[in-house]
């Protein structure tokens, strides 16, 4: 196990433990209990709050008056976290919808620097539009619940996407995309994407895709280009994208 990973684990011994002692994390750990010193003044340095003496057969615990501490997130779950609260927000009628942003800011404030930048860089390429009309929410349904994962994965890892699409007259097409955006006008999802057969920036409808499958011999960097072009001038929610490229 690495360093990282070992103290990452006795981060969560701790969060879980009442009490404990070098000697008992040590053996869980299968550590020396001068590593597990070495580990708690490590996390000392990163902030964590932790009582107690580190010397043998001394009892330690997290502080709990300090109130939460860290916890370790995936750039995935803390970009569910964003988008909930955006939707929150639009919703102005929802309770605590500020305070949710207000946390995701702080959240995003403790981050490295790296991460906050690739976790911001993913946040911009998602677009929180309007609410959908009422005559489009009547004619929408449910995208495909693979769709979800697929796109995620595809999104995220700037590899292609492949489906079946139907547009509103109803003609069936074969598609092959690279997903740059995501805009959501609630309870609507579009990709914005560039067609690599068309070479040309298109919108799909999530609910009007079928038979989705993740192109790995596509790749691309997002570009912001792709997005602007498929959002309208007059659309309320361009801003959210900074300024234009």
């Amino acid at each position: 196990m690495s360093r990282a990973v070992r103290v990452m684990e006795l981060s969560d011994l701790l969060r879980a433990r009442g009490a404990t002692t070098v000697g008992e994390l040590a053996a869980t750990l299968g550590v020396s209990a001068r590593t597990v010193r070495r580990d708690l003044a490590t996390l000392r340095e990163r902030g964590l709050h932790i009582e107690g003496e580190a010397g043998p057969g001394g009892g330690i615990r997290l502080d709990a008056g300090r109130g939460v501490t860290a916890v370790h997130l995936s750039v995935a779950e803390i970009v569910t976290l964003w988008l909930s609260a955006r939707l929150s927000q639009a919703a102005s009628d929802l309770p605590w919808s500020d305070a949710a942003s207000s946390a995701l800011a702080k959240l995003l404030g403790s981050l490295p620097p790296e991460r906050a930048r690739e976790l911001r860089a993913l946040c911009r390429r998602v677009i929180v539009g309007e609410p959908a009309s009422g005559p489009v929410r009547a004619g929408a349904g449910a995208p495909p619940a693979e769709l979800v994962r697929l796109f995620e994965e595809s999104f995220s890892s700037g590899v292609g996407l492949g489906f079946d699409y139907q547009d509103r007259e109803g003609r069936a097409s074969r598609r092959r995309v690279e997903p740059h955006g995501l805009l959501i006008q609630s309870p609507v999802w579009y990709v914005l994407a560039l067609d690599t057969g068309k070479n040309e920036p298109r919108m799909f409808r999530m609910d009007r895709i079928s038979t989705p499958r993740v192109l790995r011999e596509v790749t691309f960097r997002p570009n912001a280009h792709v997005i602007w072009a498929l959002l309208p001038e007059e659309c309320a929610w361009r801003p959210l994208l900074g300024e234009r490229p």
